[in-house]
């Protein structure tokens, strides 16, 4: 007869080679692959062009191609208020503004938060320092606190402030950049970041490594891939060296994962391409098919 001990140290040797046999093939079996889920939107710099010339038929374009936000660059010769109500007809709605540089942010805050009442964007954007404000570390630390200051306005008037990079702000000041120093320099509560990752690229940096460099920080990116034949350095690129998504140099599964990992909110689509009209609807269905 089987004593009670030996029973039960057989069915425990039975249970244990059974988990064991379990975890190894959960081992084997790879990890669940997530979807993309943006929102995604575009920034209508990408089709300045057709705007210039068809407000109406290039909102429609968009929102065909499958967008429904937007980042406003421009009003393409109509006043906000007629500019916001293209935007409605077209069913697409405005999350975010570029609304100049620094020195207009300086001399026409009021102006620009004006015509974020318009719009009602989540963010207001500054997409350029002029050079001779940032090209020391010293000059590059007063414009953080114009940005804190920016941000503070913008924040008691229901907005969130962002900076928006090219390259410049990626050479180097010493043993740091510009980026950096607008980074430590700002308040977490005041100032978030959009992230150009053509940019990032293009200067020899990994998307992914930076922006898990400053997780929290960086709330915003374009989504904007470089072509495989352009040079990394600081030269400038042609516009033709936007492709859509998925045919340039970037991973974008991996860069995806990094951004939702690290707490991005905001994604705009932006293509400076002579084909950005056919390039745009390339994008949007990556967008939709994309794994990490």
């Amino acid at each position: 007869m089987v004593s009670r001990r030996a029973f039960l140290g057989t069915m425990g040797a039975a249970i244990a080679a059974s988990r064991f046999a379990r975890l190894a093939n959960a081992a084997l079996v790879p990890a669940p692959r997530r979807s993309f889920k943006g929102p995604f939107g575009i920034q209508l710099y990408s089709l300045r062009n057709q705007l210039d010339k068809d407000v109406p038929g290039s909102l429609k374009l968009i929102r065909n191609a499958g967008y429904t936000d937007v980042e406003t660059a421009d009003f393409y010769k109509m006043s906000p208020a007629d500019f916001k109500k293209a935007l409605d007809q077209a069913g697409l709605r405005c999350t975010g503004m570029h609304s100049g540089d620094d020195n207009r942010f300086r001399d026409h805050l009021d102006e620009i938060i004006a015509e974020a009442e318009v719009f009602k964007p989540d963010y207001v954007n500054s997409p350029w320092v002029q050079e001779e404000h940032r090209k020391d570390a010293e000059g590059c630390k007063r414009i953080a606190a114009d940005f804190n200051a920016w941000g503070k306005k913008l924040q008691a008037a229901g907005f969130r402030f962002a900076f928006h990079n090219h390259d410049m702000e990626f050479k180097p000041l010493g043993d740091t950049t510009p980026m950096d120093i607008f980074i430590h320099e700002t308040d977490p509560e005041l100032v978030d970041f959009e992230l150009d990752l053509f940019f990032v690229k293009k200067v020899g940096l990994e998307p992914v490594e930076y922006m898990r460099k400053y997780p929290g920080r960086i709330k915003l990116l374009h989504l904007k891939d470089i072509s495989k034949n352009t040079p990394i350095g600081f030269a400038e690129a042609p516009d033709d060296a936007c492709v859509p998504l998925g045919e340039g140099q970037i991973d974008w599964p991996k860069t995806l994962a990094a951004a939702a990992d690290i707490g991005v909110t905001h994604y705009y689509v932006e293509d400076e391409s002579p084909t950005a009209p056919e390039g745009i609807k390339k994008t949007a269905q990556y967008l939709k098919t994309v794994r990490f």
